[in-house]
């Protein structure tokens, strides 16, 4: 089971970056696929608002670094 959310920091498509949750053992599959489907939403919501903490981190450097866009 995976459950995963993307972002992009600028609008080109140089830099996407994505953060997932996977299940690694069959006990964890069962867990992840027993969750109802407002359960996997709150995983999904949860994902995101961590990826949306990291995603304006890295957007603070991307000045250091040039263009943000390829």
């Amino acid at each position: 089971m995976l459950i995963e959310r993307e972002r992009y920091l600028d609008d080109g498509a140089g830099w996407h970056i994505s953060i997932a949750l996977q299940s690694r053992s069959l006990p964890m599959h069962s867990l992840l696929t027993a969750l109802t489907i407002e359960e996997r939403a709150a995983v999904s919501d949860l994902l995101g608002r961590a990826l949306d903490d990291i995603t304006a981190l890295l957007r603070q450097k991307l000045p250091a670094h040039g263009e943000a866009s390829s």
